[in-house]
């Protein structure tokens, strides 16, 4: 594919990113801009790498999904998620202080930290109030089972 139709692919990507209400898995974003022109998985994926250097979306790993950047200053390449694992709602938490001080304890241990993606796993506010098995996902989460 030539290079202008790969740059041209991001603009919709993260449009697509932006407007979902949680997180999209990378053929969930190739379903969102299908009508865009794109259609190959390939695309897709260059076009979310990209924004992820960028620092325009972030990857939350344990659910291999993307979002897009709710701050525009992750220069040093930190970002913490507060994912339900109830709803999949996923909240980027802004904590400077938190990855000073995770980096700081990394390097007391001699290693450098290149890149920081700490993933909370819980219950949002919404669902912690909801009647029914918020007390059992709670016990989950308590037990690690799944």
């Amino acid at each position: 594919m030539p290079k202008s139709r790969r740059l041209s692919a991001r603009g919709p990507i993260f449009g697509a990113l932006r407007s979902a209400d949680g997180p999209l898995t990378a053929y969930q974003v190739l379903d969102a801009v299908r009508g865009h022109g794109i259609t190959a998985p390939p695309t897709v994926y260059r076009a979310l790498n990209r924004l992820v250097e960028e620092g325009l979306a972030h990857r939350v790993e344990s659910i291999n999904a993307y979002v897009a950047c709710a701050h525009s200053h992750h220069a040093d390449k930190a970002v913490i998620f507060a994912i339900c694992d109830k709803c999949g709602m996923v909240e980027e938490i802004d904590d400077p202080e938190a990855i000073a001080r995770l980096k700081e304890t990394a390097e007391t241990e001699a290693f450098h930290v290149q890149r920081v993606t700490v993933e909370a796993r819980g219950l949002c506010e919404q669902c912690q109030h909801q009647p029914g098995d918020s007390e059992a996902a709670g016990a989950e989460l308590a037990t690690g089972s799944e």
